[in-house]
């Protein structure tokens, strides 16, 4: 049961990571370089809330660390 609740848990915590990476990454992209500067910044967005999905304790630790 609670692996499954963490299973359930660590899903979202990759799909509203990933989905904030990717659109973070375009829209700085876009505000500042157009729309290539979208893809690319999007693409790197991507990675970058990828890794956070991947490790998601030392992803919060950062975060409040840096507060």
């Amino acid at each position: 049961m609670l692996r499954t609740i963490g299973l359930i848990l660590h899903t979202l915590w990759a799909i509203c990571t990933l989905g904030t990476g990717a659109f973070v990454g375009a829209a700085v992209g876009f505000h500042y370089h157009g729309w290539i500067g979208a893809i690319v910044l999007g693409v790197i967005g991507l990675g970058v809330g990828s890794l956070a999905a991947a490790y998601p304790l030392e992803t919060i630790a950062t975060l409040l660390e840096g507060l």
